[in-house]
């Protein structure tokens, strides 16, 4: 949404807070109104989770059962002042936040989600037999309302208080879906291995996410606890947490307002079918289901998909562009010593040696299952080699991950195409800006407003000018020609703007045309003194644009040299064609 209507929408928001409690016909609306507001602030926490970064998560419940009963308790029982035992609640979600995503990190899809739901199961047979602390079922009686020294809030002002905090965080999720956040976890989402390569500590991203939605989560529960002035584990069995993940389905999951519209839907059909309990469940199941049947996308699906967004593209394509003079240094020196991959003991790699001087294309080719690709996955940092030693620019680099390679300024391309579909061409490119960010950079860009973020999307729509796409920028990868997408990706390279940069079949599947005009931008990335790694099957290209080129055989180099000492080499040829005529 353009800034000024979405300051127009927050001001509407603003308003309707304020009037909503003063004209409702009766309290129950009121009361209603307090219930949307927490829940749809545990489910905006889920949606960023599971719609943005694609972890499942069947624990919530668990959650804000944590941040209700830890504020509750500090309350009640210890006598706490009511701001310090709801800071410390959030503060116990955020590390059991870190904690539970801690120890699923290594867990993907449904063990991910069973890994969550052992902890909601755990945390929902504490509050039952923890009786001493935390009352069993019985639970914890005469939790006070929120108040502000001798000030005691009403329901009016607890809805306003409860409401002001939603908007509050709607506001940080919009800016969340909306920046260079959200195309970090989109890209976590659908590759982590592609994420590494543009400098995201993927690990570390996705333990954070997870902690700040089980801090949402927390929040929730606290302002329930306060609200209802009771808690019990009845309120936070399984139920619960499947409530939130249907809210965030039904609303639109991967929105930013899908929560709103999700809690709304989910709490008005409860709230209807309450006068037919013996019935209610099954009339519930049923009206969501014919509501994700009809909208698959979610009842967001009803106002329009989200428009694309606006790109800033230059009048004329510039024949140079400043990206490809890397990171304002000469290239960089890449060296790979005596590297040995072996899986199960099969070796993959052996004894491979390579250098890349800067400002050079170094290809490597070979027939297929030669080890090309692992040999670019080992240099990227994608694979650990079993033995051997790999360098960039004289910096040992051997025990690093992928992300802190690529803040070095090794960047790669790949052979199948990693693209993030759910973002435009233009999102794409802004991708390869991420190393050059940070937190600091990340809070500036909020505080500043969109400055910062319409700089980055006029330099990615000159560089896909660069390279003739521009008028493609607001397009998904989906809608693309093969060729265009091996274009795009080659966008997102250079926008990197790599010190050495690692090309995997950067012409495979493209027209010759196409090809030519890789080949033309590859030699002005070589010629602005960035050091090219290649990787491809295509002959001609390679011949006609490496300096130097090296033959694996079966993970074994068999020759190095220039191109034509290449293919005058004995065991090259032998290599491709099996025999080797003899010499007159």
């Amino acid at each position: 949404m353009p800034r000024i209507p979405r300051l127009a929408a927050y001001a509407l928001a603003v308003a309707v807070i304020a009037i909503f409690p003063l004209i409702a016909p009766n309290p129950f609306f009121v009361h209603v109104g307090q219930t949307f507001a927490y829940t749809a602030i545990a489910v905006i926490g889920l949606n960023i989770l599971l719609g943005l970064s694609g972890q499942m998560s069947l624990g919530h419940g668990g959650f804000y059962a944590v941040g209700a009963y830890v504020s509750a308790i500090l309350a009640t029982t210890y006598g706490w002042p009511l701001t310090l035992s709801m800071a410390v609640a959030l503060a116990a979600c955020l590390v059991a936040g870190l904690l539970v995503g801690a120890v699923a990190l290594r867990t993907r899809g449904l063990y991910l989600a069973m890994a969550t739901l052992a902890f909601g199961f755990i945390v929902e047979i504490v509050a039952q037999r923890w009786v001493s602390v935390t009352g069993g079922t019985m639970g914890v009686m005469g939790v006070p309302q929120i108040d502000f020294g001798n000030f005691r809030m009403g329901p009016t002002y607890f809805f306003w208080v409860a409401a002001g905090i939603l908007l509050l965080v709607q506001v940080g999720s919009d800016y969340v879906f909306g920046s260079a956040i959200g195309r970090r976890l989109n890209a976590i989402k659908e590759s982590e291995s592609f994420a590494a390569t543009v400098g995201l500590n993927v690990p570390l991203w996705r333990i954070g996410v997870f902690a700040a939605s089980a801090a949402l989560a927390g929040l929730a529960g606290v302002l329930f606890a306060h609200q209802s002035g009771f808690v019990s584990s009845d309120a936070f069995n399984i139920r619960l947490t499947i409530s939130l993940l249907i809210a965030t389905v039904i609303g639109g999951l991967g929105r930013s307002a899908g929560p709103l519209l999700g809690t709304a839907i989910l709490i008005g059909i409860a709230e209807a079918i309450a006068a037919v309990h013996d019935i209610g469940l099954m009339l519930y199941g049923g009206i969501l289901l014919v509501v994700l049947l009809v909208f698959p996308e979610g009842a967001i699906g009803l106002f329009g998909r989200r428009r694309a967004s606006a790109a800033v593209a230059p009048e004329a394509a510039p024949a140079f562009h400043p990206a490809i003079a890397g990171r304002g240094r000469a290239g960089g020196r890449l060296d790979v010593e005596s590297v040995t991959k072996s899986y199960a003991g099969v070796v993959a790699l052996r004894e491979a040696t390579l250098s890349v001087e800067p400002g050079t294309v170094h290809a490597l080719i070979g027939p297929n299952g030669a080890g090309k690709s692992t040999f670019i996955n080992v240099v990227a940092g994608l694979y650990a080699p079993t033995s051997g030693r790999i360098r960039i620019g004289g910096v040992d680099v051997t025990d690093l991950p992928a992300h802190r390679r690529a803040r070095l300024g090794l960047v790669r391309t790949f052979q199948n195409l990693q693209l993030i579909q759910g973002v435009s061409v233009l999102e794409n490119v802004m991708l390869g800006m991420e190393r050059r960010r940070g937190l600091a950079a990340d809070v500036l860009a909020f505080l500043g407003g969109a400055g910062h973020e319409a700089r980055e999307r006029a330099e990615a729509a000159s560089i896909l000018a660069f390279l003739g796409i521009g008028q493609l920028a607001d397009m998904k990868p989906k809608d693309l020609s093969y060729g265009h997408r091996k274009l795009v990706e080659l966008a997102r390279a250079i926008a990197q703007k790599p010190a050495i940069l690692l090309l995997d079949e950067p012409v495979a599947g493209v027209n010759p045309q196409e090809a030519r005009e890789v080949a033309r931008i590859v030699a002005k990335l070589r010629d602005a003194g960035i050091s090219v790694l290649l990787v491809e099957h295509n002959m001609e290209f390679v011949m006609g644009l490496a300096d130097r080129v090296t033959v694996l055989d079966f993970g074994n180099p068999i020759a190095s040299g220039t191109p034509a000492e290449v293919q005058k080499d004995p065991k090259v040829i032998r290599a491709y064609l099996g025999a080797v005529e003899d010499a007159a």
